[in-house]
């Protein structure tokens, strides 16, 4: 099976697809209050305010949760992690954690964002430690 991404692309979302394809994670932030907003959306969920703006938090993260994610047969499994970026408590990315042996996760570990190429575009990911 071929997957495309990406799978629903709308108003809320385009921003965030087009910044994947550049390589940059795009994310929704309210002009208003300055929350950030993920997954996108068309108003903000702390003020309500409908004037959404797009900005590229720094990448900097903590894990905060974590499954172990069973993949195509003869691979081996993957950490799919619950990233919460340092822009703003709870504000999470979830997407694959590289650099992380299965059996010694450790919530609470320093990552970093990066990309990986899937269907067509880039996908986030994470990577323990700070780039070299």
């Amino acid at each position: 099976m071929t997957v495309t991404w990406p799978t629903r692309m709308d108003h809320d979302t385009a921003a965030y697809w087009e910044g994947l394809r550049e390589g940059k994670l795009v994310l929704c932030r309210c002009k208003q209050c300055e929350t950030w907003i993920h997954p996108p959306r068309g108003r903000c969920p702390e003020c309500w305010s409908d004037e959404i703006g797009h900005e590229s938090p720094a990448g900097k993260a903590t894990l905060y949760s974590y499954l172990i994610q069973p993949t195509a047969p003869k691979q081996p499994p993957e950490v799919i992690g619950w990233a919460e970026l340092d822009e703003q408590k709870e504000l999470f990315v979830v997407a694959p954690i590289e650099g992380m042996p299965l059996d010694n996760v450790e919530i609470g570990v320093r990552l970093t964002l990066g990309f990986r190429a899937a269907g067509g575009t880039n996908l986030p990911m994470f990577h323990t430690g700070e780039p070299e």
